[in-house]
């Protein structure tokens, strides 16, 4: 709409000017949309700030995979659904003046809480086993191996412009076990900030129809993440590699404490849940044979033997297993208390 409607009819012998009513009338309202431009401008840049504060705030939370690095894996019996397309609570984060909408597309994220009690990151809601090495809130390196892991560790390797990490784990699972019979291996992220989160894992092994004992499969994964600092490029990779053992659940242990002529002192026999944390042995005890029986299908040998000889000058335990529910075997530990070291 023009201005001219805002103007008087003019008579032919006026010149074609418009009144002074209609020239304040014209002035008041340009006035009132450049005030009008001026707020808009004020509230969107604002708005651009505020927009541009929260996310740099939730970067932090919304960081590229590039600026994760893998620190190890989360293992699971069934597959993580955390690709659900919610996007409810989530800031765009501003990038050299644009929207960044890239992390609408990232894959499903679920972030671990640090308990401070148990000084650990945790997952909610989700159970597996743990495999991952992290930094923790105080700047402490971090290493994580879950029960189920039953032999394993890691190796670093740290160079001039690089650092390597090398993991590897062993699960050993009863033959013919449904539950942990299908294993998923979801790679555990750590942000620059240190947020550490998991994604839905891409491989998995199966050891459905195994009936035997011995080695089913191994799987690995690795990553490699670079960054630039002052002109310095330095590299992160990790490799992790688990293995998936099968082997008969133990019906129970047997202790026997020998005296030095190879006489039996005391038999002891326990259910491999019940082993206690501590056994003390008898004055004359001067080593111990423990028995773990199983029942092995088509095998001759059912009890296999480990051997324990007094030692005065270090800590000994043994160690059992006993299988979860799950058909996950995890090792117990019990340590042997020797009378000659009560009486010191």
């Amino acid at each position: 709409m023009s201005e001219k409607i805002y103007t008087k009819a003019l008579r032919s012998d006026e010149t074609k000017q418009p009144s002074i009513h209609a020239i304040s009338w014209i002035a008041s309202l340009r006035s009132q949309r450049r005030a009008s431009l001026v707020s808009c401008f004020i509230f969107a840049l604002l708005a651009a700030m505020l927009l541009t504060f929260a996310g740099c705030q939730l970067a932090r939370e919304a960081v590229p995979p590039e600026e994760a690095r893998m620190v190890g894996v989360f293992i699971t019996a069934e597959p993580l659904d955390l690709n659900n397309n919610s996007f409810e609570g989530m800031v765009v984060p501003i990038r050299r003046g644009r929207a960044d909408f890239s992390a609408l597309l990232q894959p499903g994220r679920l972030y671990a809480q640090w308990d401070e009690a148990a000084s650990e990151f945790r997952f909610p809601d989700i159970e597996g086993i743990p495999f991952f090495t992290a930094v923790r809130p105080d700047d402490v390196n971090f290493f994580v191996m879950g029960a189920g892991i039953v032999s394993g560790g890691n190796h670093v390797h740290i160079g001039d412009n690089y650092t390597h990490i090398e993991m590897e784990g062993t699960i050993y699972i009863v033959p013919g076990a449904q539950v942990m019979s299908i294993v998923h291996m979801n790679p555990v992220y750590q942000t620059a900030c240190g947020r550490v989160f998991i994604t839905s894992g891409d491989s998995a092994f199966s050891a459905h129809g195994t009936d035997s004992e011995g080695r089913i499969f191994s799987s690995s994964k690795a990553h490699t993440a670079s960054t630039t600092e002052n002109g310095a490029e330095s590299t992160h990779s990790i490799s992790v590699t688990v293995n998936l053992h099968s082997m008969f659940a133990p019906e129970k242990i047997v202790l026997l404490q020998m005296d030095e002529y190879s006489r039996v002192v005391m038999r002891t026999a326990f259910a491999p849940d019940e082993m206690p944390e501590t056994l003390y042995m008898q004055h004359d005890t001067a080593y111990v044979i423990v028995e773990t029986h199983r029942d092995r299908p088509h095998a001759h040998e059912r009890v296999t033997r480990g051997l324990v000889v007094q030692d005065r000058h270090e800590r000994q335990r043994i160690s059992t297993f006993m299988a979860r529910e799950d058909g996950v075997l995890v090792k117990t530990w019990t340590e042997i208390v020797w009378h000659s070291i009560l009486q010191q």
